[in-house]
């Protein structure tokens, strides 16, 4: 018998995507978290889906903290699926997820699909401080590093990381389930298409700021913050910029810089 589960949907802006992301869980209790700009109204949803409220801009870490606590505590879900307001789930993929569940399973997430085609079949962190997307669906159910937090399966206990601004809270997620002896799964015949960027375009200023932070908050500082900056810079210069992406390194680099974590 699959565990109980609810769905948690971070929302902060783009209320012409939200309802697909709705309609394609809609046979499980779904919470939105509003972490929309201070003073905005609530965004409009349907009466059986429950909307909470942060005080605005919280951050995505913090909104899916509070829709975590909301489903384990008020719902009592044993799983709770994060699902970005950009990703929608195909049919039979939250079943997959949630039949690759066990007692030593940590995360599990399905195959993500962009516009060009396999956007993340798991996440690989090399322990020089390199992130790599894997985009070659594996033939059975596999364990990766990590897994992507647009889509994803977690224990209902879980909680990320607030120290992480905008990006890689998914990744210490992982790397936290795995340091508890727990598998993160990726489920190759579970599918879900995901439109990337919605929230916070990835090329702008201020994403490439809490990018490299976020990297370096996950490396530790030390030489593979180093690393990590290089890496940020050889993606700027490679993707052609715009410009003002360098400034939000050297905002980054002042936001992350976190002293070696041992080991």
């Amino acid at each position: 018998m699959a565990p109980p589960l609810a769905v948690v949907v971070p929302h902060h802006h783009r209320e012409d995507l939200l309802p697909a992301a709705l309609a394609a869980v809609a046979r499980w209790p779904r919470v939105v978290i509003d972490d929309g700009p201070t003073g905005r109204p609530p965004v409009p949803v349907a009466p059986d889906v429950v909307c909470l409220r942060t005080a605005g801009d919280q951050g995505f870490a913090r909104a899916v903290n509070l829709g975590l606590a909301y489903a384990e505590t008020v719902l009592g879900a044993e799983r709770v699926l994060l699902l970005n307001d950009d990703a929608v789930p195909e049919p039979g993929c939250v079943e997959a997820l949630l039949a690759a569940c066990g007692p030593r399973v940590g995360a599990v997430g399905p195959v993500l699909l962009g516009a060009q085609g396999i956007e993340s079949a798991g996440v690989e962190l090399a322990r020089w401080g390199r992130v790599r997307q894997r985009t070659r669906a594996p033939l059975r159910v596999t364990e990766v590093g990590a897994l992507s937090g647009a889509c994803l399966l977690v224990p209902g206990w879980a909680r990320l990381d607030p120290a992480f601004p905008h990006g890689f809270e998914d990744l210490a997620l992982c790397r936290d389930l795995r340091a508890r002896g727990l598998h993160n799964l990726v489920v190759p015949h579970a599918r879900c298409r995901h439109l990337g960027g919605a929230t916070l375009p990835r090329t702008t200023r201020r994403a490439q700021r809490h990018a490299l932070a976020g990297h370096l908050r996950l490396v530790g500082g030390g030489w593979r913050g180093v690393v990590a900056v290089g890496l940020a810079v050889a993606q700027v210069a490679r993707e052609g910029g715009p410009a003002d992406r360098l400034l939000g390194i050297a905002e980054g680099l002042a936001d992350g810089w976190w002293p070696r974590r041992p080991g």
